[in-house]
């Protein structure tokens, strides 16, 4: 198991009937082809505070290998059923201005 931290892009989400979302994001350090786009899956019960298309901040991944790397579900140690990178946080880079009062003369 292994952890990246990436300055990126969020681009695109898709969501699936069981909750789980798949993300987009455009990795904004990369100087090639290989690790341009990291693509991860966010899963049902993880919490993290919205964001937006277009918005840019700092993503953190995990990468899993399938059947071989575990998670604790409180009582038991589970292996993985999937290899694939997991969705850990999103942290962005400016919070949104939000404009609460306009006063005009």
């Amino acid at each position: 198991m292994t952890e990246q931290t990436y300055r990126a892009k969020f681009l695109a989400e898709s969501r699936d009937c069981q909750g789980y979302t798949t993300y987009v994001f455009e990795n904004l350090e990369s100087d090639n082809w290989v690790n341009k786009y990291v693509m991860c899956v966010r899963f049902p019960n993880w919490d993290q505070s919205s964001f937006n298309i277009g918005d840019i901040g700092f993503l953190k991944v995990r990468s899993v290998e399938g059947g071989k790397d575990e998670w604790y579900d409180g009582t038991n140690f589970n292996h993985y059923r999937y290899t694939n990178d997991i969705f850990m946080k999103f942290v962005l880079e400016k919070p949104p201005v939000v404009i609460k009062e306009i006063i005009l003369d």
